[in-house]
């Protein structure tokens, strides 16, 4: 009788980690997506402002900071310079994302992309 109580806790245990773990992957997984929108303001913001000058580079900030909560920024070889038209402008985001429900240190993580300067 003992042992079907032990077994029963057990389960009960073991089932209620795999759902914290799976409802971890997937808030993980959901901030992980918020990098492609991030993505996509930095490519609006070359293509408006010809390249990562330090207007676009605040602008990225500040949306960040709001959005985000300055878990994402980006880097950049050109950064703080403007382009002339047609140039292609390459940068690197950076996530630090943090692993929610679990005390685990924060995933950082590198994503690459390019964009046009429409500005003449």
């Amino acid at each position: 009788m003992l042992d079907s109580s032990i077994m029963l806790i057990v389960k009960w245990f073991v089932g209620l980690m795999l759902i914290m773990m799976m409802v971890a992957v997937a808030l993980f997984c959901i901030q992980l997506s918020d990098v492609n929108s991030y993505k996509q303001q930095v490519n609006y913001q070359i293509e408006r402002h010809g390249g990562l000058t330090k207007e676009a580079a605040a602008n990225l900030k500040d949306y960040s900071e709001k959005q985000y909560q300055g878990a994402l920024s980006v880097k950049s070889d050109q950064l703080n310079k403007k382009v002339n038209f047609g140039d292609v402008v390459d940068y690197q985001v950076v996530a630090n994302l943090k692993i929610i429900l679990f005390n685990l240190p924060d995933v950082e993580m590198k994503f690459h992309g390019s964009a046009t300067s429409q500005v003449r």
